[in-house]
């Protein structure tokens, strides 16, 4: 099959999954339910636990008897649900050909925890016209009435999916090691973000500290720089100590949050679960994505990633 028809199937695939009879249509607007968390998990390098995060970030949520769906948008072929022993039968390309539809990809993890493998190579993703990212993203909150949460596991960085994705997400959780490099680069994700939509609300997740105090420091001083060169919502999430059973629990293939519930990194994820709980879930929103998709410096800031 030649490349140009590939291209025609795969957009009338996305017009069948946005619900949309033709291509003119644009899915310039996207409606999120009222009361369902859509949570972005990013960080501004690899490396930073970012992933064990979202997975334990999910079962701590589950544990309080939120229904969560992680959408695993890093480039790839289903790492979290490799990660925890569960095969992801079906990828985002046979979805985007248009061989299955979108809801027969979710893998049902146990415990009130599911995972979209949404992930594809950048250069895949990069080259979905804006219609096609909105209709992808129209798509998948088709699923949000069977969740009380969405946790979007990105990629790292200034990445196509995770400037994408933001579209649906009004929480962008960013997590943070105390290494400095992994600060510069936070500030960096978070300068361009917030240049893009100043509405965004950025919660920093300190992971792999020593203690408490030196994730109240770090929140400090990445508050303090923020505060004085950027106007943005800026709160702190919590801190996660470093714990050497989170190693153990990858082994396992398994959320430490389940299989060592007293862990001390459990704990972290305990209180931040908590913490969301307690918050008042949002009401029913209107999101305008056709800007988003077609900006000028988005795409610039996507081709340069």
């Amino acid at each position: 099959m030649t490349m140009s028809c590939l291209a025609t199937d795969q957009a009338e695939s996305l017009r069948r999954l946005a619900g949309r009879a033709n291509k003119t249509e644009v899915p310039d607007q996207l409606q999120v339910r009222e009361g369902l968390r859509v949570i972005s998990v990013t960080s501004g390098k690899g490396g930073v636990g970012k992933t064990s995060v979202v997975v334990n970030l999910a079962a701590s949520l589950a544990a309080c008897g939120q229904r969560v769906l992680i959408v695993d948008s890093n480039p790839g072929v289903g790492d979290i649900c490799l990660r925890l022993g569960k095969d992801a039968p079906f990828r985002m390309g046979q979805v985007l050909s248009g061989d299955i539809a979108l809801n027969d990809t979710v893998v049902d993890l146990g415990g009130g925890v599911s995972v979209l493998p949404a992930g594809m190579e950048m250069q895949q993703y990069s080259a979905l016209s804006p219609w096609e990212r909105s209709a992808l993203l129209q798509s998948m909150l088709r699923l949000q009435n069977d969740y009380d949460c969405f946790l979007i596991d990105t990629g790292s960085g200034m990445a196509a999916n995770l400037t994408s994705f933001a579209a649906i997400a009004r929480e962008i959780m960013l997590v943070v090691t105390p290494e400095p490099t992994s600060i510069t680069d936070a500030y960096a994700l978070i300068k361009m973000l917030s240049g893009r939509d100043s509405s965004f609300r950025f919660r920093l997740l300190i992971n792999m500290c020593r203690d408490n105090q030196e994730g109240e420091t770090l929140f400090s001083k990445l508050a303090a720089i923020t505060g004085r060169f950027l106007q943005v919502q800026f709160d702190h999430a919590g801190t996660i100590l470093h714990d050497e059973l989170l190693v153990e629990s990858v082994r396992r293939r398994g959320a430490l949050y389940r299989l060592f519930p007293d862990a001390k990194a459990s704990t972290g994820f305990k209180n931040l679960a908590q913490k969301i709980n307690a918050e008042r879930p949002g009401g029913a929103a209107t999101m305008p994505v056709a800007s988003v998709a077609s900006s000028t410096m988005w795409r610039n800031h996507e081709l340069s990633s």
